[in-house]
Formats: C-alpha cells, structure tokens, sequence
C-alpha cells in the first residue's frame, strides 16, 4: 500500500520503498503506438520488476495543442527513457520538434537515453532518415543515451532513395530553441 510519493520514488508502508521507472512514448499511429509500447514491455522485462512503472504515451498529433505540448515536455524531462516511434517512413512534424526543443535543454546532465524506433519499410526513406538523424542530435544536445531501433527495407524491395543518399540530404544540424508560441489548437474528434 503507497503512503505518499516524493521525488519519483513511492514510498510503501513498512518503509520499503519501489523506484519509479519512467517512460514516456511519443508515437505517430497504431502501428508505431504498438512499436512503442513493446520496447517498453521489453525493458521493463529487463528490470525484473524492480521498479514500478510509470509510463505515458503522446500522439503525434495531440502535441499540436500547446497545452498538451507543454504537459508532455514535463512529462519527457522527468523520463528516465523517452521513445518515440514513427509511422512508416514517417518524418517529425513541427509539433514534434517542437516538444523535443521543449525538453532538450532541460534534460541535460540527467542519466536518461531516447530510443528511436524508425520504420525504413515504405517508399520514401528520406524523412525516417531524417527523422533518425534529427533524434540522434537531440540525444547529442541533451547529453543522453542514443539508442536507435529501425525496422530496416525488405530485401525484395528497394527504395527509390538509398540510405546514403538521404543521409547526405540538408538537415538542421542543432534542435531548435523550444518556441511557446501557440500552434494549431484542437485535437478533439471534432476538429
């Protein structure tokens, strides 16, 4: 039975206490929601149920409102891993980017790892390869672990654009500064 939580850790009457675990997944559609929550089950599992998890998920799309946006950059800067998991051959929208800036810099100096689940198994790889590439350099910036999962091409299929060559695209070579000017509000089904 919890009495109270302080800092992260619950604590437990008898005075044993169960460390909090905590993950927060941002993730495009079903299929990479899906993605997201296996790694998550995966390392739990790792764990051997040592600690107690605490984990929650951003649509893509949800972090259009600035208020949601803000509540999961909260949320990723008291993550000790932060997923996130794009569609097939999915790029980041600006709203992504936009939570990403938010918690980079805040992140920093905290023993924490991004795990980037990239899908290559579509037509037109360059905006996973980008997206990879954009979540490699937050890793960089905010001081954390880097670890990058990719569902790779079918061999019976090559895409129109090599992985190389998309690699060699432009790309912004730094995270942008974490903007708190409103985007598009609405994310209701109604919208």
């Amino acid at each position: 039975m919890k009495a109270t939580v302080h800092e992260g850790i619950p604590v437990v009457a008898g005075g044993r206490s169960k460390p909090a675990f905590r993950v927060v997944m941002a993730y495009d559609d079903f299929a990479s929601g899906k993605r997201a929550m296996d790694a998550c089950h995966f390392l739990v599992s790792q764990f051997g149920g040592g600690a107690e998890l605490r984990s929650t998920m951003w649509k893509f799309d949800v972090l259009r409102s600035t208020k949601l946006n803000q509540i999961a950059v909260d949320d990723a800067i008291e993550a000790d891993v932060i997923i996130v998991a794009n569609a097939r051959n999915g790029g980041l929208s600006d709203a992504v980017k936009t939570w990403i800036a938010g918690w980079v810099p805040r992140k920093q100096g905290q023993a924490a790892a991004l795990v980037a689940l990239i899908d290559f198994t579509g037509e037109d790889v360059q905006a996973a390869v980008l997206a990879q590439a954009f979540l490699k350099d937050a890793a960089a910036e905010a001081k954390i672990d880097f670890l990058p999962q990719e569902i790779p091409f079918p061999e019976s299929s090559l895409p129109p654009v090599s992985v190389a060559q998309a690699a060699e695209a432009p790309r912004k070579a730094s995270i942008p500064p974490y903007n708190r000017t409103p985007m598009l509000e609405g994310w209701g089904i109604n919208d």
